[in-house]
């Protein structure tokens, strides 16, 4: 019981990190830039060139959620195995 609680507290530390540090801060830029109740920025964006950046943010935290995902399930391992087994 209490590997399970340390399982679930790792899921949730994995993917809660990933949450509030890669795809809230991204959501934030974005929204306060162009969210339909658009203001003019008091001070310089510090993530330059629009759109693109805050875009790619999103792609990379995306892709490293999946992948945190997919080790959690072994899919890594599973696929590991089945290569390592067919080239024998």
């Amino acid at each position: 019981s209490s590997v399970d609680n340390v399982e679930i507290i790792e899921y949730a530390g994995a993917f809660g990190a990933s949450t509030l540090f890669l795809i809230l801060p991204a959501l934030m830029a974005w929204q306060c830039r162009y969210g339909d109740d658009v203001r003019p920025l008091t001070v310089r964006p510090m993530v330059p060139f629009g759109k693109i950046v805050l875009g790619s943010l999103y792609k990379a935290a995306g892709t490293l959620i999946v992948e945190q995902g997919l080790e959690k399930l072994g899919v890594f391992e599973f696929i590991q195995q089945i290569l390592l087994h067919t080239g024998q």
